[in-house]
């Protein structure tokens, strides 16, 4: 608790107190959170301030509650910004402190068909590094990223553990490669069985699907992913401004 938190009332104290301790783990993912009257007691505070509490971590987003079943933790989804190029690792930095893992489920040198030719750019059978990881947060399986790179560009890249090293960050500091745009193209899907057992969902469930292709400073295409992100653990925003005419008019058309 922060060391002015005892000037707040009673009701945002308590708040404060529920999200510490879901955001260090005491309360875990889809644990049950203390009931109003096990609140009331512990704290020497009313119900009503008790269910004011509990509201109040529903709404930011730390919480759903289930009538008459009762308040259960849910950490609030991840932010991804469409306009913005980031690597996994530091979108979630960026939100939460928290643990990030990766598990690696392949990383091994293909030859390229006709899809990898075309969004690489590269001829037909030549050598692409294909490297595929479960991106992990707090324990919790987030999402399945499918990363594959001309093996030309970046000599002896699998000589790198991408369970524990961050692929843009060794691009870039062992490659001297800056990834400066990308194209983006977002689906929706259903997960298979394959990917429900992965990510820990249920069959069906919905996931996001990104596929992109991100390019240096020369306008080489560096890298073709294959994104698969939960649709329970992620959002996606960008911002949108209208554009002006010459004149200053906005560009709307009549009627």
């Amino acid at each position: 608790m922060e060391s002015t938190d005892y000037l707040l009332p009673k009701y945002l104290q308590i708040k404060n107190m529920i999200i510490e301790k879901i955001e260090s783990n005491q309360f875990e993912e889809n644990s049950k959170l203390p009931s109003e009257r096990e609140i009331s007691e512990k704290y020497g505070v009313s119900r009503m301030t008790a269910r004011k509490a509990l509201k109040m971590v529903v709404e930011s987003g730390y919480a759903s509650s289930h009538v008459g079943k009762g308040t259960y933790v849910r950490k609030p989804k991840l932010m991804k910004n469409l306009t913005e190029i980031e690597g996994f690792s530091f979108m979630v930095r960026r939100q939460r402190d928290g643990t990030i893992s990766s598990r690696v489920l392949e990383a091994r040198i293909i030859e390229a068909d006709s899809l990898l030719s075309e969004k690489l750019k590269i001829p037909i059978g030549a050598e692409v590094y294909r490297i595929m990881r479960i991106r992990i947060v707090d324990g919790v399986p987030i999402a399945i990223q499918e990363s594959n790179l001309p093996v030309q560009l970046f000599p002896n890249l699998l000589a790198h553990d991408f369970g524990t090293t961050s692929l843009y960050r060794t691009i870039f500091e062992e490659y001297g490669v800056k990834i400066v745009s990308s194209t983006q193209i977002l689906d929706l899907e259903y997960a298979d069985k394959q990917k429900a057992e992965l990510l820990g969902i249920k069959e069906h469930d919905a996931l996001f699907l990104f596929n992109s292709v991100s390019y240096d400073e020369n306008n080489n295409a560096i890298e073709y992913c294959i994104h698969h992100m939960r649709g329970d653990k992620c959002s996606f925003y960008n911002e949108l401004r209208t554009r002006s005419s010459a004149s200053g008019s906005l560009p709307f058309r009549k009627g």
